[in-house]
């Protein structure tokens, strides 16, 4: 069916991997403990601001940004390719749903997010409540729960009190879905969304994500994104997509500039589903289980070789999708190097903010490509009219 993320009783997706611990899985399973090598403390630097811990960061009420934009001063933007120096501050918001009291249950979304975890450790971040803070369903306390009000202030505390060299992570793995875009803005005229696991209180839309968590970013701070969904393409909305067949960057019609560093790695196109592969020793979704198979093998690969391992390992595992690589800065692809922890880009956008150069016609979300799903968890309405009820009812 293409209206979920897959799931493919497809053993081969998971073949057992020799080089690490445990029953096949990508990553050791070390999801309970603590990193056995605790990175050195990071001293603060006089302009930065401390980091909050999940347990004492309240968040505050949503604010989208709106259509404007605003010149940036020729001496904060940067022509060159040089990195900024990271500070070794790191912070990670990992999400991970498997919806399984839902029509439509997935099975290996929270061990994508458990793999993502652990590839963080193994690659110097730290898991304390500061540092790192996953959200599943299958937890039992409430503040861990990946509910749209937990995820809306995960991405509020992604982003609080960072600065020049801070690195970012997050990664979503779960259920994506698009919904009609009255504001005239996308290419196909459909927001991308992903779905909280309280999904009936509305979707989370990639507008919503862009103002959270991409445009507050200032120039210098680098946020790696991986969303493991359905319809995940332009799932940040960021201005600059990467043509693998031509090694260029395409700029939006109507482009969303900011001044951070932000790349995207997205499971699939817009008009695309993703899969959730059941395999001889663990279900998980199979972008998440190539990316980290991909990185492995090469931690500073360039972004077109690191792109082209990844669609590789799913070719090799007969998957169809083709994974995306947006970015907010029009990267030097030929020299820059991608890392979860170097890399770092300063700003290069001569103007940040909402750019309309063209309304765009809303599209129509009552096709096969989106019903599937949204029938199942609502109820046989179509996600155009369901949702849009569900965001009146609760915002």
């Amino acid at each position: 069916a293409a209206f979920e993320r897959i799931k493919l009783q497809n053993a081969a997706a998971y073949d057992e991997n020799p080089n690490t611990e445990g029953q096949g899985s990508l990553v050791p399973d070390r999801s309970d403990e603590h990193s056995t090598v605790a990175p050195p403390p990071v001293l603060l630097r006089p302009n930065q601001t401390p980091w909050q811990s999940w347990e004492s960061f309240r968040g505050y009420p949503f604010k989208e940004v709106p259509l404007a934009t605003t010149d940036i001063p020729s001496n904060e933007v940067y022509n060159d390719a040089s990195n900024v120096i990271a500070s070794g501050r790191r912070k990670a918001l990992l999400i991970g749903i498997n919806y399984a009291e839902s029509p439509a249950p997935l099975q290996g979304c929270v061990n994508d997010a458990k793999n993502i975890k652990n590839l963080l450790i193994e690659n110097g971040f730290t898991d304390d409540p500061t540092h790192m803070v996953m959200l599943t369903d299958e937890e039992q306390n409430s503040k861990y729960l990946p509910t749209k009000a937990n995820i809306r202030r995960g991405f509020q505390w992604l982003t609080q009190g960072v600065s020049e060299g801070d690195v970012l992570f997050l990664h979503f793995s779960g259920h994506g879905s698009q919904v009609s875009d009255e504001a005239g803005m996308e290419e196909d005229g459909l927001n991308e969304t992903i779905l909280p696991m309280d999904y009936q209180k509305g979707q989370i839309t990639d507008d919503m994500i862009w103002s959270s968590v991409v445009y507050p970013l200032p120039s210098g701070v680098k946020l790696t994104v991986v969303m493991d969904c359905c319809h995940s393409g332009t799932g940040l909305d960021l201005p600059f997509d990467y043509e693998p067949y031509t090694g260029r960057w395409v700029e939006e019609t109507n482009p969303a500039h900011s001044k951070g560093h932000v790349v995207l790695f997205a499971s699939c196109e817009d008009a695309e589903t993703s899969a959730d592969a059941i395999g001889k020793y663990q279900a998980g979704g199979a972008m998440t289980q190539s990316f980290i198979l991909a990185y492995k093998e090469n931690p500073m690969p360039k972004y077109p070789e690191f792109m082209a391992a990844i669609h590789g390992h799913l070719i090799d595992r007969h998957f169809k999708q083709r994974p995306q690589l947006t970015s907010s800065q029009e990267l030097d692809t030929k020299n820059s190097r991608f890392s979860l922890i170097e890399g770092i880009q300063p700003n290069k956008n001569r103007t940040i903010g909402r750019i309309q150069r063209k309304k765009i016609r809303p599209g129509s979300t009552g096709d096969r490509r989106q019903s599937g799903v949204n029938d199942l968890l609502f109820g046989g309405l179509m996600v155009g009219g369901a949702l849009a009820f569900a965001d009146a009812l609760f915002g």
